[in-house]
């Protein structure tokens, strides 16, 4: 070791300085550091003592941090982009930069390209966009309000009275979980379903095989023999990878959409019920054994747990909440690491918020100490309402409390001490939350048109395998043959301005059980379409509108399952559910990655059924399996051979470095 470059640490204590210190990891430097200034919060010589690292501009970032690590941008590169091409919004950054094309995290509401280019634009006298998207020109809380009082109830009545437009993949997901974080109504009912995001759409986590997770509850990580039983018999019988989640949960992974009903019915009919893994929702209360088993145990963890889980099951949020109870301060549960957290005292409860583990961990801070168990109820519930109604779309409690004017005290005022009067209002609100929950995937199970949206084909109850991926033997399970599929660049293989009338008319299904605003599958063969309807639209060729089911980006068949977007330009878009890579559904060229396009197809209604004009199956298929063949050569891409993944155990002994 030369002392050049930050391979690691461990911070204890105060761990304020994480994020700087992460990215510094990510260079071949010390960008003008030495290890004493790092290790002791000395200045590096030359350097004024509290100098800033971001040029003053508050966004605590140097201009060579990464801002999008999966596409390796700059902070430099997002100012240059915002100050020489003009690049003001999100979805100009995206096409300039790429910046957010990737995971989509970076250009979240809390990202840090909102931050950069808010930032660049206050340094440049303009202004910034305040409104969640074009659609809606308020913040999250305004719109949260606004739902509230005029007690709106679905995402047609929020466009008329608050917003314009048609709505877009950005504004749909934020009003579907505020109102399903105020009314909790089931959010697979028509006109609610088609704005709901990946993961909620179906009610299962979307793998990147493009099939899905199946969790069932375990609340507290308490679960009966029988229960675990039923488990291991539903993914035994439908070929299901399981692992114990980091949550205390048992996950089953690899579960195609359609068969999604009926491994859910097995589950219900055991007794279990949906554990909303899927959802920016609570995900799960975690519990040491507590007072009951063990002898440090001040009370019973375990059943303050189940008791918190039952009451917050199925409350929405603007991200996902983590609880957990630890039974004593030897913290076994790690309740200081979640967003709500309580360890029991010899008095009751100390009960701490605003923690989260992650890219940017947080300690939790101490809301109250020694209250007893009603006393800790209420005010969770007044913290979770208050949060609920006040943070950012996809803003964990932790961001949240660090943009809280007044900070940890002045929650403590609201919560604890009710200065602003609020709390019957927030504890009314969580009560009538708790009162409509009902397990969503029970009433799936048993509702004849809810188990309809899972059916894998509109025009035929056939099913076939549509992942574009292999399965190995690993530790006793099927796993993926891990690997990921090039993209599939340059021109669509077909334009409906092209398509030759040697071409037939295929059935794509009946106009009625197409969702208005959303798209399914059709097959053709072997092959696979996505269809769209979109019934508000003026022009014929507008109204429906056909794609190829594959994503150029990563080559999975999930397009029919993307959530649709108007622009303000008038521009028609789909994202692909999983990367989020966003395509013009005109005319199937990428957005967000112009390199890419998708193949268009003509379309027509007749008497009630809708019809794709397309070759024959064998060709289509073909042709399709010829396109990603061509690019695979090109790139000299090989998929690992079959058996290339088996176990390595490393050695006991020391390992030479």
């Amino acid at each position: 070791a030369d002392g050049t470059k930050l391979m690691g640490g461990v911070l204890v204590g105060d761990a304020k300085d994480y994020g700087k210190l992460l990215q510094l990891s990510k260079k071949d430097d010390l960008g003008g550091k030495t290890p004493e200034s790092l290790a002791f919060g000395r200045p590096a010589p030359g350097e004024q003592a509290g100098a800033a690292v971001d040029g003053g501009d508050g966004t605590g970032l140097a201009d060579d941090d990464v801002v999008c690590s999966c596409l390796n941008v700059s902070k430099a590169d997002l100012k240059k982009a915002i100050i020489s091409e003009d690049a003001v919004t999100i979805p100009l950054i995206k096409k300039c930069t790429k910046a957010g094309t990737g995971c989509g995290g970076c250009v979240t509401p809390v990202g840090e390209v909102p931050r950069v280019l808010a930032a660049t634009l206050k340094a440049l006298g303009k202004s910034v966009a305040s409104g969640i998207c074009p659609h809606f020109p308020y913040t999250r809380k305004e719109l949260f309000d606004i739902i509230k009082i005029k007690e709106i109830k679905t995402f047609d009545d929020a466009l008329a009275i608050a917003g314009k437009g048609e709505g877009c993949e950005v504004c749909k997901p934020i009003v579907a979980s505020i109102l399903a974080g105020l009314w909790n109504q089931h959010i697979l009912q028509t006109g609610r379903d088609q704005i709901q995001d990946t993961n909620d759409r179906f009610l299962a986590n979307i793998q990147k095989t493009g099939t899905y997770s199946v969790i069932p509850r375990c609340a507290g990580g308490d679960i009966a023999p029988d229960e675990l039983i039923a488990i291991g018999q539903t993914a035994k019988k439908y070929g299901l990878r399981t692992k114990i989640t980091g949550a205390q949960r048992l996950g089953m992974y690899g579960a195609p959409q359609h068969q999604l009903p009926e491994i859910w019915r097995e589950l219900v009919q055991a007794g279990l019920e949906s554990g909303h893994a899927y959802g920016k929702a609570l995900r799960t209360v975690k519990s040491c054994v507590g007072s009951t088993w063990c002898r440090f145990g001040q009370q019973d963890s375990v059943s303050m747990a189940v008791a918190l889980e039952d009451r917050y099951k199925g409350v929405r949020a603007p991200h996902k909440i983590k609880m957990a109870v630890s039974g004593c301060l030897r913290e076994c549960a790690e309740a200081q690491g979640k967003d709500l957290g309580m360890i029991a005292t010899s008095k009751g409860y100390n009960l701490y918020v605003c923690g989260n583990g992650g890219a940017r961990p947080k300690h939790a801070v101490l809301l109250a100490s020694d209250i007893d168990e009603a006393t800790a109820i209420r005010y969770a519930d007044r913290f979770l309402m208050y949060y609920i109604s006040t943070a950012k779309h996809l803003q964990r409690t932790a961001p949240w409390l660090e943009e809280l004017p007044g900070g940890i005290e002045y929650l403590k005022q609201v919560v604890v001490e009710d200065k602003l009067g609020i709390c019957a209002e927030l504890e009314e609100m969580m009560v009538n939350n708790v009162a409509n929950y009902r397990c969503e995937w029970r009433e799936v199970v048993y509702d004849d048109e809810m188990r309809k949206k899972f059916q894998q084909f509109a025009n035929t109850t056939e099913v076939q395998n549509s992942e574009q991926i292999e399965y190995i033997s690993m530790r006793k399970q099927k796993h993926p043959n891990t690997y990921d599929l090039p993209d599939i660049t340059g021109p669509a293989l077909y334009e409906k301005e092209s398509a030759p009338e040697s071409w037939e008319w295929v059935f794509a299904g009946m106009v009625a059980d197409y969702p208005a605003d959303g798209g399914l599958a059709v097959k053709h063969g072997a092959a696979e379409l996505a269809m769209f309807h979109l019934p508000r639209q003026e022009a014929d060729d507008a109204r429906w509108i056909a794609t190829q089911n594959i994503c150029p980006h990563k080559q999975v068949r999930c397009m029919s399952r993307g959530l649709i977007g108007m622009k303000a330009v008038g521009q028609i878009t789909i994202a692909d559910p999983i990367y989020k890579t966003v395509y013009d559904l005109q005319t199937g060229r990428g957005v967000s990655h112009p390199s890419l396009s998708l193949s268009t197809f003509q379309t027509k209604e007749e008497q009630g059924r809708v019809f794709i004009r397309l070759p024959p199956a064998a060709e289509l298929a073909e042709a399709f399996a010829r396109q990603a063949k061509d690019v695979a050569e090109q790139l000299g891409f090989k998929p690992p051979p079959r058996g290339s993944h088996k176990d390595v155990p490393l050695p006991r002994k020391s390992l030479d470095w």
